[in-house]
């Protein structure tokens, strides 16, 4: 114990004179006691006797201590990760509630302040009470700015809370209280979807609704029914929807129903001159509740003014209180007399009435405001920090900002030296000063977690008079461009050349850094939201092209953080303002990748970003090498460098931007089935397999519900009833029963009107094909065989084309190539559907083409918008070679290293075409029976070749002979049982022939012994099947989904959906083309997925290129894709990261042993975020997308 004693007394206290202190060890004591007490559910007592003052393993009793320990920590560690999951679940929703509640602070806050208008209230809550048990209109708030309508709201809504029973719900947004930020309507109507969902039980919508603005719409929509169904009482309140930023057309209020159900309340305000009063008046027409907030009278002006200076506990003098009644009543408003009694504040009773900061209106206070601050604080000083403000500033970038502009730097330092002679900055007890006598201007307000100085929604009328007054274009752009060197971090941590009246020279003004990311994960927010905006404005075109535009990490970081909608609007300010047809391009090319994006909600890995990206440009990368070159090439850099598995794209495959596709719209009605244009109003009607008749505006290609009031259109159903709609109000105004053919398809009929008279047209037989004849200058050939229409039109019409052509074309999907009916010549082919073309129409200079059937998700159908432009522009395909033929042609196969087209016809004959001599054909001559050939199968090393008949397998020689080719054979021949022919083979280097038939059957035949072997059989018919190129391992698939790889042991890795597969050049990958429109890499020897990319299209055909592939997609576009694998994959690596499937994987021990089958699901998604469930992908169901070529 002698050494336990000296180790043990450095964990002890002792006194000065080394003694054990008594009073600490007590104290020690009592800690114990009371954590044990308060802690039992984690704290577990152990006592255990020291060893020479320390813990020794070997002893028995020690070990059992540090077992139960362990033991004791993990319990512990699991039970607290168990519950932080948990909360993580629950913290989810944390923002709704945390906005709800700020709303719901401000809004009690606010009503404390409201004076009079009880007659505005009783009107408003007698509206309601009468209009609670039928459907209604919304009511409407209106008034003048200033006039008090927030307060009234905010009133109303506490004074209902006491009205409506206990299980009413009130849900208010005070929309104004960000300002200067405009709110989203797609982030209000989302978080008053989820406030509503919490507050009445009912489960949250999937995320994924939130990414289209109309999915978004009518889950509101559909929430408000689903809450008057329940019994359940709603007062939703929206303020100041004027404030509303103008995105999705938020000003049109397309949003806002019109028909509010029963027990469900929603108030709205807005400013009577405002635009969106006007759509209100528009919309809702007689029947809309509108309650006008008016001017106050003199009475109701003094009684404010008395409670207002009763609560400040001050008085005025009988002179001060008649001058400021006086001022009042010029406005009536009561903004105007809010401002005057916060100026009252500092006067005195001796104050004579002319030093009286008094106005005749809000703006004159305001004014005079301003001229007071400027003279106690200088009006550099004053205008710079008030501009900056107008924008939205955190009050640190404020000081920075302030410290960096040369004209307050100026004015500050006039008389003396800054108190650092290497350093300048603005004093901060000037900001301190200013930021007093403007406390009742000034609040802060939480945006998105960051603390924003800005003014009180009660000044918001102060903006607009700091703009006109201090914002004039050269102090605007000298902001601009101070703002945009501050967020692109040029100052920090260098010298900036100063000129003060006192000194001239560089000096240090000490503001942070501005990287993108602060951290693996953690992006530079305010960076995002200001940079882009005041490059733009400053006119710093170059900057804009390196850091935003050209800049692929920056593209990839906004459109995670804050959407890819945000980014495009960037793009679209930045091509407004600035010269450049390069970044038209790459907002097009983010225009046509946002579908697949917005699915990922911001969970897209940079890998899925890039590839996507590079897939769209590369084509281009040589031509626009200014920014869209150095994307690309940024891009590629980080691919190679990628520290996972990886495609990188070497050709564009995707829809490229600049090409004749425009734009997709997206709706969740169902497929389309019909389309119509009126081409006066530049409408485009769609009937869809929902029974929704939607009205698209072809001006701004939304979703159009407010078109003229004496408006209709007709629907034909498939029971036959003929309706006539409403657009305006979406209401049936009368139903025609049996106008049509019952039962049959809508997209089986066509409807006509003429002045007085409606035509009802149904298809007619006519030879193999359907035919329909309407009496206008174009005319329709349509073709109901193979899953596409044939459109033929008339181009008389066309009048700038009159003297140049007159011929007719035929468009065809699903890639709409167009063909010249005179001449037969192909003119064009308008590439870019995900589906089978349905429905085609010419309108103008655009073709219309929409699908009913899935796209992207199995969930939405397309309509697509292309230019057709002047036929005269459209040139052929060059043709490099045409190859005679005595009989159709059944099967082809490419020997690459030899350069041999081989060709199987349907008399039984192979032709060989050498590509060098393609005029020098060998042919194989047809067996007895002349029995066709179904495929053609060579070796690795292409000296082998297996040809396929009904009745038999034969192999030959592939040889050289004098340069020139040679076929011998055959060397083997092999019969086959009726019934059951080959689909698709693979032989291997030992003369063995893989093969699956039609009927799922799976077999291995070797033509050396003349042997063959039956492999466990498909449910279906095999549809591929791939030798690798050492013949260790194949490939087979069938149509029901499941593929086996299948290995020299026959031991197989079972997945779905396989197409096509190719191998490495090293066997240690295979690349697969599935149904899901996915091309996946796998780990030949582990059986591991490696790498998931989405392509738009299924690939068909695959052949290994170098260290990638080339392949070739259902709609004809060829796919070129290095693959690379780092040496050593992490083990927590998961390419299907954040997607639910299934998998199972099935063994088979070579000599026949039982399968060995496991099945587990997947939390996490393919990078697209596209399901792997192929039997719903290939499904035909109605989508509900529509989407403008």
């Amino acid at each position: 114990m002698k050494n336990g004693a000296k180790r043990l007394a450095k964990f002890m206290d002792l006194t000065a004179d080394g003694l054990l202190d008594a009073e600490a060890q007590e104290l020690l004591t009592g800690l114990k006691s009371r954590l044990y007490a308060t802690s039992k559910k984690i704290l577990n007592l152990h006592c255990v006797e020291l060893n020479k003052g320390s813990i020794d393993p070997k002893r028995k009793e020690h070990a059992e201590y540090l077992d139960s320990i362990c033991q004791q920590f993990i319990s512990q560690m699991t039970t607290q990760i168990s519950e932080a999951v948990k909360l993580e679940d629950e913290e989810e929703f944390d923002w709704v509630v945390e906005e709800a509640r700020q709303h719901t602070i401000m809004a009690a806050e606010l009503s404390k302040s409201l004076q009079g208008r009880d007659g505005l209230l009783g009107k408003i809550c007698l509206a309601m009470w009468e209009s609670s048990p039928v459907h209604h209109s919304p009511l409407v708030v209106h008034g003048a700015a200033g006039m008090g309508k927030t307060i009234l709201l905010c009133k109303l809504a506490q004074e209902m809370q006491g009205v409506l029973e206990a299980k009413a719900v009130l849900v208010i947004r005070l929309l104004a209280a960000n300002h200067p930020q405009r709110p989203s309507i797609n982030h209000v109507l989302h978080s008053v979807c989820l406030q509503v969902c919490l507050a009445c039980g009912l489960a949250p919508h999937p995320l994924l609704s939130v990414s289209s603005h109309l999915e978004l719409q009518r889950l509101f929509q559909n929430l408000l029914e689903e809450v008057s169904q329940q019994g359940n009482t709603l007062l939703l309140i929206l303020d100041s929807l004027e404030q509303l930023a103008d995105q999705h057309q938020a000003h049109q209020l397309r949003w806002l129903p019109t028909d509010v159900p029963p027990n469900v309340h929603l108030l709205v305000s807005m400013e009577t001159t405002s635009e969106l009063f006007a759509s209100t008046r528009l919309r809702l027409g007689a029947a809309g509740n509108l309650f006008e907030v008016e001017r106050l009278s003199r009475d109701e002006g003094q009684q404010i003014m008395e409670s207002h200076l009763q609560a400040a506990q001050r008085t005025l003098t009988r002179e001060q209180k008649d001058a400021v009644l006086q001022s009042f009543h010029a406005s009536g408003s009561p903004l105007h007399l809010q401002l005057i009694l916060s100026a009252a504040k500092h006067w005195t009773s001796f104050t004579p009435t002319t030093q009286l900061l008094l106005g005749s209106s809000s703006e004159e206070v305001m004014s005079q405001l301003l001229l007071k601050l400027e003279e106690k604080h200088g009006k550099e000083l004053v205008g710079g920090a008030l501009g900056c403000i107008v924008r939205g500033l955190m009050e640190a970038e404020l000081r920075d900002v302030m410290s960096l502009d040369d004209d307050v730097i100026s004015e500050v330092y006039r008389y003396s030296l800054p108190p650092t002679p290497s350093l300048i900055r603005m004093p901060p007890i000037l900001w301190a000063r200013l930021k007093q006598d403007l406390q009742d201007q000034l609040e802060v307000q939480w945006t998105d977690g960051v603390a924003m100085l800005a003014f009180t929604s009660s000044s918001r009328l102060l903006s607009e008079v700091v703009k006109a007054r201090y914002l004039t274009p050269e102090r605007q752009g000298r902001i601009h461009r101070i703002l945009a060197e501050y967020f692109l971090g040029r100052w920090s941590g260098r010298l900036k050349p100063v000129a003060l009246p006192v000194l001239i020279g560089s000096l240090l003004p000490k503001v942070p850094p501005q990287p993108l990311w602060f951290a693996p994960g953690l992006a530079n927010v305010r960076k995002l939201q200001e940079l882009p905006y005041h490059l733009v404005h400053a006119g710093l075109w170059e900057e804009l092209r390196q850091e935003v535009v050209g800049s692929a990490e920056w593209l990839y970081c906004q459109s995670r953080v804050c959407g890819v909608s945000s980014l495009i609007s960037d793009l679209d300010q930045c091509s407004q303002y600035m010269d450049c047809s390069e970044t038209g391009l790459v907002r097009e090319a983010l225009v046509l990748m946002k579908p697949g994006l917005d699915i990922l909600s911001g969970h897209m890995d940079r890998s899925v970003f890039y590839s996507e990206l590079l897939a769209r440009l590369s084509s281009l990368a040589s031509t626009f090498r200014t920014v869209i070159g150095r994307l690309c090439s940024q891009c590629d850099d980080w691919l190679q460098t990628c520290p996972e598995p990886v495609l990188i794209p070497r050709s564009t495959f995707l829809q490229q931007p600049g090409g004749a596709l425009q734009h997709t719209l997206t709706a969740p009605h169902g497929g389309v089935l019909c389309l119509a244009v009126g081409a006066a109003l530049r409408l485009l009607v769609t009937g869809s397999a929902g029974g929704v008749v939607a009205v698209w505006s072809l001006r701004d290609k939304h979703l159009q519900q407010i078109i003229e009031s004496s408006a209709h259109c007709l629907s034909l159903a498939a029971d036959g009833s003929l309706r006539r709609w409403s657009l305006k109000s979406g209401q049936q105004l009368f139903c025609i029963q049996e106008a049509g053919p019952a039962g049959s398809a809508p997209s089986a009929a066509r409807l006509q009107v003429s002045e007085q008279l409606l035509f009802v047209h149904t298809w007619m037989q006519v030879g193999g094909g359907r035919s329909l004849k309407v009496p206008w200058s174009l005319t329709l050939l349509l073709s109901g065989f193979a899953g596409f229409l044939v459109f033929v039109v008339n181009w008389q019409f066309v009048n700038k084309m009159k003297e140049r052509m007159n011929e007719a074309f035929i468009v065809k999907g699903s890639q709409d190539p167009i063909w010249s009916v005179t001449t037969g010549r192909l003119l064009d082919a308008l590439s870019g559907c995900s589906a089978p073309v349905t429905s085609l129409l010419l309108y103008d200079h655009l073709v219309v083409s929409a699908s009913s059937s899935s796209s992207l998700n199995g969930a939405q159908a397309e309509l697509r918008i292309r230019f057709s432009s002047d036929p005269t522009r459209f040139c052929p395909g060059s043709v490099s070679e045409r190859l005679p033929v005595s009989a159709e042609v059944s099967c082809l196969e490419l020997a690459q290293q030899k350069r041999l087209l081989l060709c199987g016809l349907r008399s039984g004959t192979v032709l060989i075409y050498p590509l060098a001599w393609p005029q020098e054909t060998l042919c194989i001559p047809p067996p007895e029976g002349l029995a066709p050939v179904l495929c053609l199968a060579l070796s690795s090393q292409e000296s082998l070749l297996a040809v396929a008949h009904r009745d038999a397998l034969r192999l030959f020689q592939v040889a050289t002979r004098d340069g020139f080719p040679a076929v011998e054979g055959p060397l083997a021949t092999a019969p086959l049982s009726p019934g059951a022919p080959p689909s698709h083979m693979a032989l291997l280097p030992d003369r063995r022939l893989l093969y699956g038939t039609a009927g799922g059957e799976v077999k291995l035949h070797d033509f050396s012994v003349g042997v063959g072997t039956d492999l466990q059989p498909h449910s279906s018919g095999v549809t591929c099947v791939t030798a690798s190129n050492w013949g260790t391992h194949a490939l087979v698939d069938s149509s029901t989904h499941r593929a086996a790889l299948l290995c020299r042991p026959d031991q197989g890795l079972f997945f779905q959906g396989v197409l096509c597969a190719a191998f490495a050049d090293s066997d240690r990958f295979v690349f697969t083309g599935s149904q899901d429109r996915t091309i996946k890499v796998w780990d030949v020897a582990s059986g591991k997925l490696l790498c998931v990319q989405f392509v738009y299209s299924p690939v068909v055909r695959m052949l290994t290129f170098r260290n990638g592939f080339v392949g070739l997609t259902l709609q004809g576009r060829v796919v070129q894709e290095a693959f690379r694998c780092p040496d050593r994959v992490e083990p927590d690596h998961n390419p299907l990261r954040n997607i639910k499937a299934r998998y199972r994987v099935t063994s088979r021990e070579k000599g026949g042993a039982g399968q060995r089958t496991c099945s587990t699901d997947l939390q996490d998604f393919n990078p697209a975020q596209f399901s792997l469930n192929l039997v719903s992908m290939l499904s035909s169901r109605p989508s509900s997308a529509c989407v403008l070529l």
